[in-house]
């Protein structure tokens, strides 16, 4: 379990309204994660080149895993924060338009 990507996914629900003492924020989360991990996921190869993208094609598993990323892209970490802030944005904003 990535205890950063926890906090961040509570986080996030708790700036959507929803109260950690009402709803249940594993099953929440469990929605979430799939989505965020691929927003994540294909936002980092746009950064890749083509050889590395082929190689990332064939190592591609089940989990996916920021290492390869990490090795590959300069100013990884600050690719990964913006994306995650995107990301939530993104959530947010249609959140909101889904509740209005």
């Amino acid at each position: 379990m990535n205890i950063e990507q926890e906090q961040f996914l509570n986080d996030t629900l708790v700036m959507a309204g929803f109260n950690p003492e009402e709803d249940d924020f594993d099953m929440l989360k469990e929605d979430m994660r799939p989505i965020l991990e691929e927003y994540i996921e294909l936002n980092l190869y746009k950064f890749l080149n083509e050889e590395q993208r082929a190689e990332y094609d064939k190592l591609r598993k089940e989990d996916w895993d920021l290492d390869f990323f990490k090795d590959k892209i300069a100013n990884f970490d600050n690719i990964l924060a913006r994306l995650y802030m995107d990301w939530q944005k993104e959530y947010l904003a249609n959140f909101q338009e889904d509740s209005e």
